[in-house]
């Protein structure tokens, strides 16, 4: 008899069942590992290999100015085809993207290096000290200043 028709006829046991007797915290653990550690694969988007490409090409040119011209170009795509596709594959849309690596780049200047933030947000790819701080603080919620103190 399966366990749907068991459920169904009420011919069932209630209490603790030997082979199904695992510890709370096990059992658990072992739930949420079982449903967060398997994804589907992504259809639609950007294939791989463009995708790759994009994030090499915005490592490597984090300090110039990035269109998303130029990007859609690198992957092969039509400006507003690569637009949603990017979006679909990562989560985030390109201008998003491009402020979290500018941010992460800054975060690791100021980390490793004693450059000024006007030096360290240039370097970075924003504008100014101004428009650096400002989305640094939106992605991490803490100033630069503030994460360079911590991180010393």
């Amino acid at each position: 008899m399966t366990f749907t028709e068991s459920m169904a006829s009420g011919d069932f046991a209630i209490g603790p069942q030997p082979a199904l007797e695992v510890g709370h915290a096990a059992g658990d653990a072992l739930a949420n590992t079982a449903f967060v550690s398997f994804q589907a694969p992504v259809r639609g988007g950007l294939p791989p290999r463009a995708l790759r490409r994009v994030r090499e090409y915005v490592e490597a040119n984090l300090a110039a100015n990035i269109s998303i011209q130029m990007l859609a170009g690198v992957a092969g795509v039509s400006m507003y085809h690569f637009a949603r596709a990017f979006k679909h594959s990562e989560g985030i849309t390109p201008h998003g993207y491009l402020v979290r690596c500018r941010v992460r780049r800054a975060q690791q200047l100021l980390a490793e290096t004693q450059m000024s933030l006007a030096q360290i947000a240039r370097a970075a790819g924003f504008s100014d000290q101004s428009h650096c701080a400002r989305r640094f603080r939106e992605e991490l919620g803490v100033t630069p200043s503030s994460y360079r103190w911590s991180t010393r």
